[in-house]
């Protein structure tokens, strides 16, 4: 049985090219970010050079695929959209 990948996406953060965030696709939950001195940083600063964090979201989610949003069909609006619905369930939850 072939389990499905989690996917990861970096975006930049919003009018600034050096800022860079790694989400959850399919929720938008934010995981962490980044200043990066350039784009080409970005994959090693936020994931690939961070064996702590592959090892934590590894055992959080699976196995991982992490891609740019420009690599992806998914919309930053989407993105946006969300995040937004994650974090009132989030909020909610807490509430509890």
């Amino acid at each position: 049985m072939k389990t499905e990948k989690t996917l990861l996406i970096i975006t930049p953060s919003e009018g600034r090219d050096c800022v860079f965030n790694i989400l959850v696709a399919a929720t938008g939950e934010g995981l962490a970010s980044h200043f990066c001195s350039s784009e080409g940083w970005a994959y090693n600063d936020l994931y690939g050079g961070r064996k702590e964090r592959i090892k934590e979201w590894t055992e959080r989610f699976g196995e991982i695929e992490v891609k740019f949003i420009k690599e992806t069909d998914i919309t930053i609006e989407k993105l946006l959209e969300r995040n937004k619905e994650w974090y009132e369930q989030t909020k909610k939850a807490e509430s509890v």
